[in-house]
């Protein structure tokens, strides 16, 4: 069976109108199987949707994700569209954006570099951001503390912006609140370039019995501010992601600076008690199920 294409055009105007709404909570046309049925709606029924404005806007209010949009057609509307495009600039520049070389030095860091030459190069091939240059390691066993609890490392990641706005507050929380749980905190470090498993190296290069790396996160739309805290226990080279834990959306719009370092403590003091973090401290303890048993 053939159509013409006259035949055609009318029908894909006729689903398409049939599928699109006029606005945001406009008309749309009922389905065109017959009904016989009194309760069927009349084929051209204003389309009903429950809107409540209070409710919507206290959703959208509550958070900064991309909701309640609305859309002319089937395309988002001129505001958000520009907003789209604006909060995608802001991702691009925490992307390129880079820690000054005197930001270590003012938060009393030992400064240190992976061995990515540039920025290209840590964007590109992420395995050379998990190791340190042969200089940063003869520093590192020079002016590192060794044998510690916990080793704090600063890394620029892939948002050195959000380094630059919540590390000066991070950092010295950090050091604080682990001291405040028992820990032996090691001399910060901050490395340029890194990646997240350059703490696997350092923390075997100084003996620390565990380490967190803060770095900048891979920025989404708009959230170019957001750092993670990475924490490792008996670090090894290329220790598994399972035995690790994160946490992240560090920023004011997430989790504040304090509030992380206090749970990154509580986190680490856990990991030492257990034995173990990532998966291990998930694992339901065996002399539990023996005596549930």
């Amino acid at each position: 069976m053939s159509i013409d294409r006259e035949t055609l055009e009318r029908l894909v105007r006729e689903v398409v109108k049939d599928t699109l709404t006029v606005s945001e909570i406009g008309e749309r046309t009922a389905p065109a199987e017959p009904c016989d049925d009194d309760r069927c709606a009349p084929r051209n029924a204003p389309r009903q949707v429950p809107v409540d404005p209070l409710e919507a806007r206290r959703v959208v209010d509550a958070t900064p994700a991309r909701v309640v949009q609305g859309r002319t057609g089937t395309r988002y509307l001129t505001p958000t569209y520009l907003q789209l495009r604006a909060e995608h600039a802001i991702a691009l520049d925490a992307v390129h954006s880079s820690v000054p070389d005197e930001w270590p030095q003012q938060l009393g860091l030992v400064a240190l570099k992976s061995r990515c030459h540039d920025l290209a190069e840590h964007l590109l091939h992420p395995d050379q951001g998990r190791r340190l240059d042969d200089e940063s390691r003869a520093r590192l066993q020079q002016q590192a503390d060794h044998g510690v609890d916990v080793q704090l490392i600063a890394g620029d990641g892939l948002a050195a912006h959000a380094l630059l706005l919540q590390g000066k507050e991070l950092i010295p929380a950090l050091v604080v609140e682990l001291r405040q749980v028992g820990l032996r905190v090691g001399k910060p470090l901050f490395v340029r370039h890194a990646r997240i498993g350059v703490q696997d190296e350092i923390g075997t290069l100084t003996g620390a019995k565990s380490t967190l790396i803060i770095v900048g996160e891979r920025p989404g739309l708009g959230t170019g501010d957001s750092l993670s805290i990475y924490t490792s226990f008996k670090p090894r080279l290329g220790q598994d992601n399972a035995e690790k834990n994160c946490i992240s959306n560090i920023r004011p719009l997430g989790l504040p600076p304090s509030v992380a370092a206090r749970e990154c403590a509580r986190l680490l003091r856990r990991t030492f008690d257990a034995g173990g973090g990532g998966l291990h401290l998930v694992r339901p303890r065996r002399d539990l199920i023996a005596h549930q048993g």
